[in-house]
């Protein structure tokens, strides 16, 4: 975060504290259909829309740095695969053979030379161009031009790995993100992260059930008090909104401590925790010197993917006790998350359908409505 901003947003939590509140992102109580959550109708449009017409996060840079390098889709309803080709050109295809289908990478591949289906044994090119087809004589005349593999937008932009959709789409990241949030993302290093560890979980529950859970801190004092409430005990949070994506400041313990020293010598992640909401899917928490990358892919109104990837400086934790610390830092976000936030949240879909019709949405919770009302905008 650019310098001016962290002192404005240091500026703002403080406030805020003095008052025990968070900074107002709604003026009244909102409510959210539970139907959101469960109807296949509205789950059929998401995917149409705010799944079909943006730009996702992929992965990170560096870990597509050679060629033959890839990264491949965890989501089954978007089977890509991105590759690094011999040309140093980063592309991105439909991980699917040309002549009946089938998948060609599966992960197995430590990288690629070339592209082999294991069903029929065609070839491709890390370009996407066919370059063999088995037994060619059962296939006379075929113009093999047309057989190359689908190709998608990819873009890396701030060391991430973008990927569209549409193969007719181009990806506008300084648009898409907006000049400050995407001089924001600059700040995060991507290109000089190193990953220490990445999980993927399926849970039963919906993409913005689970999402939201990191939206707001009325949950914290209750369902983390054994976890991580204590580091927030003080904290109040500040937002700022760069349609349809979301900046979240949240005050940490050591708040009150900024006022003991001149403002120049403030450093947001000292006093603060400070995520960013990537519309649709993609939450990032800046750490000190560590990243967490989170993204939900939707299978079901009521199942979705949860990736998780933390990544850290190089130079740190190289140690073995510096290996054991991420380690141990990892399974706590996981306990945080995946059992605490998206426990709940997965016993919360088992009763949608029999509970109020309606979300009761309070000011502490405003970023819940601001979130959803993106997604809604969207889907219109």
């Amino acid at each position: 975060m650019e310098r001016t901003k962290q002192i404005e947003t240091l500026e703002a939590l403080l406030k805020q504290r003095k008052i025990d509140r968070d900074m107002e992102t709604i003026d009244a109580i909102k409510e959210i259909p539970v139907s959101k959550y469960y109807d296949d109708d509205i789950f059929k449009k998401e995917m149409e829309t705010a799944f079909s017409d943006y730009p996702l996060v992929a992965g990170v840079s560096q870990k597509v740095q050679e060629p033959g390098s890839y990264i491949l889709s965890e989501w089954k309803d978007f089977p890509y695969v991105i590759v690094r080709g011999k040309d140093g050109v980063l592309r991105g295809f439909l991980n699917i053979c040309r002549h009946r289908g089938t998948p060609l990478v599966d992960g197995s591949q430590e990288c690629l030379g070339m592209m082999t289906c294991p069903y029929h044994g065609w070839t491709y090119e890390l370009t996407g161009k066919l370059r063999g087809i088995t037994k060619p004589y059962t296939f006379p005349d075929i113009d093999r031009d047309k057989y190359n593999l689908a190709e998608l937008p990819v873009k890396e932009h701030n060391g991430l790995v973008w990927i569209h959709p549409k193969q007719d789409a181009e990806i506008d990241l300084p648009g898409f993100l907006g000049e400050e949030l995407d001089e924001d993302l600059q700040h995060f290093n991507f290109g000089e992260l190193v990953r220490h560890d990445e999980k993927i979980k399926t849970l039963n529950a919906n993409w913005k059930l689970l999402l939201k859970t990191y939206l707001d801190r009325y949950h914290v004092p209750v369902l983390h008090k054994n976890s991580i409430a204590p580091y927030f005990q003080q904290g109040v949070i500040a937002h700022q909104l760069h349609p349809p994506h979301i900046r979240i400041a949240a005050g940490l313990t050591d708040l009150p401590k900024a006022e003991e020293e001149p403002s120049d010598n403030w450093h947001i992640l000292k006093y603060a925790a400070v995520l960013y909401t990537i519309f649709p899917n993609t939450y990032l928490i800046n750490h000190t010197d560590l990243v967490s990358i989170n993204r939900f892919y939707p299978l079901a109104p009521d199942k979705t993917i949860w990736c998780h990837g933390m990544y850290h400086l190089k130079g740190r934790y190289q140690d073995e006790e510096g290996q054991q610390m991420l380690t141990q830092r990892f399974a706590n976000i996981d306990a945080v998350f995946g059992h605490e936030d998206f426990g709940v949240a997965e016993k919360c879909q088992t009763t949608l359908r029999y509970g109020p019709s309606n979300h009761t949405i309070g000011l502490e919770e405003g970023l819940l409505a601001v979130f959803q009302q993106s997604v809604d905008e969207v889907t219109q």
